[in-house]
């Protein structure tokens, strides 16, 4: 199956989706859609609608305790919400961490897959408190043919200290590959205030076969992601790949 996981950048508020959307997400190629940095209501029923014309029928959104940025999911096969849970950092209860987080499970095949947005946490002691506890989630998956696809919000081949890399494994949890994406980076501010840099990847456990890893910032002459003067839908560029048994 083809995957396209994209930050939409809507910063915890319901930004218009543009009407075209539905229609570059079919082009791509994708059979799986996970948004990060959605935010859900009512506005949506035109956006889950036209999904649902392009062919996405089966759908889910993350629960969230308030307004935070959640995870939508959308597919042409069935699916059901599958039983592992977001961190929450403890006593924190952290919101963020909790709408952050989606696990699908799908019911013609084997294929696992959480999307997710790891907050931008200011405090160090916040960033690896949630890292701590999401990778021992991954950890109890190991054995799963899974994945974890979206906004790491850090760069692990920065991390390791091999920028360019093909893969690497996880630091924290060994048992998960991390491909390095085609393409110079997945996000840009518009403004052209800071350095672009690669925070969007995918990390799957040894049961899977992902490939063709690529971040798309232009599609059908649209912009996805750039500086101002592009138009560009979002802030990330599309984190695109292909994932088998």
């Amino acid at each position: 199956m083809r995957v396209v996981a994209w930050n939409l950048a809507h910063q915890i508020r319901q930004r218009p989706i543009p009407s075209d959307v539905p229609a570059l997400l079919e082009s791509m190629g994708a059979d799986v859609v996970l948004l990060n940095e959605f935010v859900d209501g009512p506005t949506r029923e035109a956006f889950r609608d036209a999904m649902r014309e392009r062919g996405f029928e089966w759908q889910a959104v993350s629960p969230t305790p308030a307004v935070h940025n959640q995870v939508f999911a959308a597919a042409r096969l069935p699916f059901v919400v599958g039983d592992l849970k977001p961190p929450t950092l403890g006593d924190r209860m952290d919101g963020s961490a909790i709408a952050g987080f989606l696990h699908i499970r799908f019911e013609d095949g084997d294929i696992e897959i959480v999307g997710f947005r790891a907050p931008a946490y200011k405090k160090a002691a916040d960033v690896r408190a949630y890292w701590a506890e999401f990778t021992t989630i991954m950890a109890g998956a190991a054995d799963r043919p899974i994945l974890f696809a979206g906004d790491a919000n850090q760069n692990p081949f920065e991390r390791a200290g091999t920028p360019w890399a093909p893969s690497i494994s996880l630091a924290a949890c060994p048992a998960y590959t991390v491909p390095n994406p085609a393409g110079e980076w997945s996000f840009r501010d518009p403004g052209g205030r800071w350095v672009p840099t690669r925070i969007d990847h995918v990390l799957h456990t040894s049961a899977l076969a992902v490939n063709d890893v690529r971040y798309v910032a232009e599609h059908g002459g649209r912009a996805l992601a750039g500086l101002k003067t592009e138009h560009p839908i979002s802030d990330h560029a599309a984190l695109t790949f292909r994932a088998e048994v």
